[in-house]
């Protein structure tokens, strides 16, 4: 049935050469300015032979995959096929989706500490570019990402009935940036390795800011942990698990022990030593009173809601407790990882293979990162990563080549290319040293 006055559209192909992705120049010139392609051909060494791709063009065709909207693997063929793509992106072919596989099966540890490697040295690289900071807070955490079928390494049953691998995951909650990650089965408990974890965290950070502190739910509520913390001269706040004689402690409390922070909140301090610690700690509780329809009974009680603290931080509850309760950013930056860049499904069966490949994310996570935080204009830094792709990466445009130079054509009036134009502009002059 054909509908009136509407006019068929024919598609054809043409001989222009025309890219979909035409914001990708800014991601392109950041890379070169940063040095990321040498630093990785320096301090990756993953190849057997000298033939067929460098460790770079591999790892950063795959991050740009990630950062354009690529889902999978097989995603590197949008990038791979398209003639305009290749013309602005300087940092060598787009590999075959099953060279790629194979290259991230050649991935072992200490591959994956190599390219860890690499990303330390990136950091310490752009924040001498932004400047020193006075204080950076550690958020650690760990999340589950459901795994489908049980040949994939690593796969096991969580503590949530899923099968899923168990990435541990740190994030500089100043500015949103992924510090470190490391891959672990599914089953493991959410503290399993966070000793040296925090650690190694720790020491990449270590001397770009004057003090260092962590934030860690209750998963982590651990004498052992915190003894590392000490250890390291670290600051840390960690949710306690409101055991029975943690919350008799709370509820000794004289009234006049509480502080009014909120309308219905309240927070006071206690020492308390938890049994085989050892010695007393410095515990922070909130109290909330709970709205009357959820409240039980006429007893005090049970009609308020706690959350409780260990510390060795000094500052006055009512500013330290809600601070620690900020921690809950660490949930969207968990959220841009899996929705804004599809790390929620690893691609291959091996295990270091995609513990490779959640590293390699780390890698495009971070790029836009940055970009936001050094070349965006002010309006747009706060933008996630679906709204940035949209906004800034994924826009046509046409390549005109000439001998000296090379033009790229954007289409006239969208608001989008001064955006564009602005952050190219702001990259170029970047020094990074």
């Amino acid at each position: 049935m054909k509908v009136a006055g509407r006019k068929k559209i024919i598609l054809v192909e043409g001989d222009d050469t025309l890219v979909s992705f035409g914001g990708g120049i800014i991601l392109d010139e950041f890379i070169h300015r940063l040095g990321l392609p040498d630093l990785i051909d320096r301090m990756v060494k993953v190849k057997e032979r000298e033939r067929g791709y460098r460790e770079s063009e591999a790892i950063l065709s795959l991050a740009a995959s990630m950062i354009t909207g690529g889902e999978c693997l097989d995603d590197l063929f949008v990038l791979r096929e398209e003639e305009g793509f290749g013309a602005i992106w300087s940092h060598g072919k787009i590999p075959h989706p099953t060279t790629m596989g194979d290259f991230l099966r050649r991935f072992n540890l200490g591959h994956i500490r190599q390219l860890e490697s690499v990303i330390t040295q990136s950091f310490r690289k752009v924040y001498r570019a932004s400047g020193h900071m006075d204080v950076i807070t550690l958020d650690i955490d760990s999340t589950l990402d459901e795994v489908h079928g049980s040949k994939k390494e690593g796969a096991r049953m969580a503590y949530t009935g899923i099968r899923a691998l168990n990435p541990l995951m740190g994030f500089i909650r100043e500015n949103g940036d992924w510090l470190h990650s490391r891959l672990r089965s599914g089953n493991v408990y959410t503290s399993d390795g966070a000793e040296s974890f925090i650690r190694e965290c720790y020491h990449k950070v270590k001397d770009l800011a004057d003090t260092v502190n962590v934030s860690m739910d209750s998963g982590f509520y651990d004498k052992e942990i915190v003894a590392e913390c000490e250890r390291l001269s670290i600051g840390f706040t960690i949710t306690a698990d409101q055991t029975a004689p943690v919350m008799r402690k709370v509820h000794s409390l004289e009234e006049n022990a509480w502080v009014k922070i909120d309308d219905h909140v309240w927070v006071t301090e206690m020492t308390y030593q938890p049994v085989k610690w050892p010695h007393a700690y410095r515990f922070l509780v909130r109290r909330e009173e709970l709205p009357e329809k959820q409240q039980l009974s006429l007893l005090d009680l049970v009609n308020y809601r706690y959350h409780v603290i260990v510390t060795n931080r000094t500052e006055e509850a009512p500013y330290l407790v809600p601070f620690h309760l900020q921690r809950a950013t660490m949930e969207n930056f968990i959220r841009e990882t899996k929705y804004g860049l599809s790390l929620d499904t690893f691609p291959c069966r091996e295990f270091h293979a995609n513990g490779a490949y959640l590293t390699i994310g780390m890698i495009a996570y971070n790029l836009v990162n940055w970009i936001k935080r050094l070349a965006f204009p002010g309006i747009h830094k706060k933008k996630l990563f679906k709204a940035v792709r949209y906004r800034f990466f994924n826009v046509a445009a046409r390549v005109v080549r000439h001998s000296r130079y090379m033009i790229l054509k954007f289409a006239r009036g969208i608001h989008r290319f001064a955006d564009i134009g602005f952050t190219y502009e702001r990259i170029w002059n970047l020094q990074f040293g």
